[in-house]
C-alpha cells in the first residue's frame, strides 16, 4: 500500500469510528424527545438527518465518480490499486451511513407523525 492509499485508509476508519457513535447518539436522542414530547426538537433533529444524508450521500457519490474519472479518462490519470480500493470502501461506507441516518431520519418522521396536534375547539 502506497502512502495515499494509507492516508485514505487512515480517514475512512477515523470517518467511521467518529460517524457509528453520532448516528447511534442521534437514534437515542430521537427517541428521548419522543417520549418527553419536544415537537421543536424533533423537528431540529430531522432537518440535522437530513443534512447529514445528504453530506453521506454527496461524499459517496464524490468518491465513485473519482474511481469513474480515473477509470474512464483519456489522459492515462492512473491510480495504485490500493488507492482505488481504498476509495471504492470509502464510498462504500459514506453510502452505508447515507442509508443508516435516512433510517433515522424515517424513525424521526415517524415520531412526528405520532405526536398528538393540537384542536382548535369553537366556542358557540
Amino acid at each position: 500500500m502506497n502512502m495515499f492509499g494509507a492516508l485514505m485508509m487512515t480517514v475512512t476508519m477515523t470517518m467511521t469510528a467518529v460517524m457509528l457513535p453520532r448516528i447511534y447518539m442521534s437514534w437515542i436522542v430521537a427517541e428521548r424527545y419522543f417520549l418527553e414530547g419536544e415537537v421543536e426538537q424533533l423537528m431540529q433533529l430531522l432537518v440535522e438527518q437530513n443534512n447529514w444524508v445528504w453530506r453521506q450521500f454527496g461524499c459517496g457519490a464524490v468518491a465513485v465518480a473519482m474511481i469513474w474519472i480515473v477509470r474512464n479518462s483519456q489522459h492515462d490519470l492512473a491510480i495504485p490499486a490500493s488507492m482505488e480500493a481504498t476509495l471504492a470502501i470509502y464510498a462504500a461506507i459514506s453510502l452505508g451511513f447515507a442509508v443508516l441516518e435516512s433510517l433515522i431520519a424515517q424513525r424521526v418522521s415517524g415520531f412526528l407523525a405520532l405526536v398528538p396536534a393540537r384542536a382548535e375547539t369553537g366556542e358557540d
